[in-house]
């Protein structure tokens, strides 16, 4: 995920870093959002979609669950 508008990572370098996930078979997907700089909030869309998004990428990639914490443990 990244804003077409981002000056810290610029958009050829989010291109390039995911070319050579592909490369190495990675499971991967560069998502753009335009409007946006660094972060994906400015919008309330964009927000929503990053939440979901990223939702949906933990439910498939995720693993198990780590346990609950029970009260009174550290």
């Amino acid at each position: 995920m990244t804003g077409e508008l981002d000056l810290r990572t610029p958009m050829p370098q989010s291109e390039e870093y995911y070319q050579a996930l592909k490369m190495r078979h990675v499971p991967t997907v560069l998502l753009r959002f335009s409007g946006e700089y660094h972060g994906t909030g400015s919008k309330p869309t964009n927000f929503m979609r990053t939440q979901l998004y990223m939702m949906s990428w933990f439910q498939k990639y995720g693993g198990t669950p780590a346990p609950a914490a029970t009260s009174g443990s550290n």
